[in-house]
């Protein structure tokens, strides 16, 4: 949750009870792409219908909710809560969706200008192991050619992916290639 204006009740409650893992608002994001109201969310399990029915009782009785979906497979929620009679008309999903929308661009505007640029997080060992990744080399055939085991190269290549956000050797040398960091 990075900010929000819910009864911090509600809050502490929710996060000490670990909703995030079963709230089917959040569900629904990983299925949907246009904004959704949380009294069209269907097919409840009994924990699902309990975190709605506990959210009603904080005061949360309506929402509309706007799915971001970028590119890395990452998944931003923009949660709006408020009266029936303000939320459930179609000009209100696409306010919702514009303020969605302008909240991620605000947001990945913000976290540019404080982040650190990745090629200088990415070691020159990291960039070598995927360059090697890049021309299809296992990581055996790595250390060789490196003088390393296939252990560290390992090791690099993991924490190469972590700083690139992926999950794969594959994708780690393809946004690495991408952001100009190896020439493979």
């Amino acid at each position: 949750m990075i900010c929000a204006h819910y009864p911090d009740q509600w809050v502490r409650h929710y996060q000490k009870n670990s909703y995030a893992l079963v709230d089917p608002v959040h569900r629904t994001a990983f299925t949907r792409t246009a904004p959704y109201r949380w009294c069209d969310i269907t097919d409840l399990n009994r924990l699902e219908q309990r975190v709605l029915d506990e959210a009603l009782d904080a005061g949360l009785a309506n929402g509309i909710s706007v799915p971001i979906h970028e590119p890395m497979g990452r998944i931003l929620l923009v949660n709006l809560s408020g009266p029936a009679s303000v939320l459930n008309g179609e000009h209100s999903q696409r306010l919702a969706y514009l303020i969605g929308t302008q909240f991620h661009f605000e947001l990945e505007r913000l976290a540019k200008q404080h982040s650190t640029p990745t090629s200088r997080r990415l070691t020159l060992r990291q960039c070598e192991c995927l360059t090697w990744v890049a021309r299809g080399k296992s990581s055996w055939a790595i250390g060789k050619l490196l003088g390393i085991s296939h252990h560290t190269v390992d090791y690099h290549v993991d924490t190469a992916m972590k700083i690139l956000n992926v999950n794969s050797r594959t994708s780690a040398a393809v946004q690495a290639t991408a952001l100009g960091l190896i020439s493979p």
